[in-house]
């Protein structure tokens, strides 16, 4: 990963310049990944019988 694709995915985060200082280089990718995944629809959720047979 270079310098100039972490800032952009930074921005498309809406992270400010600022704020980097307060995140680590794995938070900020591990917040891009999850923002990708939230528009996946998962075939079966589980509920919370599933949860209590667990």
């Amino acid at each position: 990963m270079t310098t100039p694709l972490f800032m952009l995915r930074a921005s498309q985060l809406g992270i400010a310049i600022r704020d980097l200082d307060l995140l680590s280089i794995g938070l900020v990718l591990d917040m891009y990944t999850e923002s990708i995944n939230d528009d996946f629809k998962y075939p079966q959720m589980a509920q919370q019988e599933d949860f209590d047979r667990f």
